[in-house]
């Protein structure tokens, strides 16, 4: 697992576009999960301690992309809704569920996992 803050970012980005158009993900899905991996990324190192681990694991039929941080977790009742167009935060989990094949979040008092997964076919 590699731990960045938010001056690894880009770093990580060029990454997972290398990494996941090697095992043969299209462009433009790598393009989207490189986006999506970004947006929480940036959300665990705001809010979950100034650090995220990020895992990348490529399987016989999908990329798997696990961000993890150590923060005090996402409440419960959050939504995954777009946010009204004046609102100046809140799109990451939105969006990751737009771009992503599969979404699935585990959080409480001690972090929050956010897994995402791509389909390579």
């Amino acid at each position: 697992m590699q731990r960045l803050t938010a001056t690894d970012l880009d770093r990580v980005r060029q990454l997972i576009t290398r990494i996941t158009g090697l095992a043969g993900l299209e462009p433009d899905r790598v393009a989207r999960l490189t986006l999506a991996v970004n947006e929480i990324a940036t959300n665990a190192i705001q809010h979950g301690g100034g650090e995220a681990g990020v895992t990348i694991q490529i399987e016989a039929d999908q990329v798997v992309i696990e961000v993890n941080d150590t923060g005090p977790g996402i409440p419960t009742d959050i939504a995954v809704d777009l946010p009204e167009p004046e609102a100046t935060h809140g799109r990451g989990l939105w969006l990751a569920n737009q771009l992503c094949d599969e979404v699935q979040l585990r959080s409480g008092a001690t972090g929050t996992l956010v897994r995402l997964v791509m389909a390579l076919a």
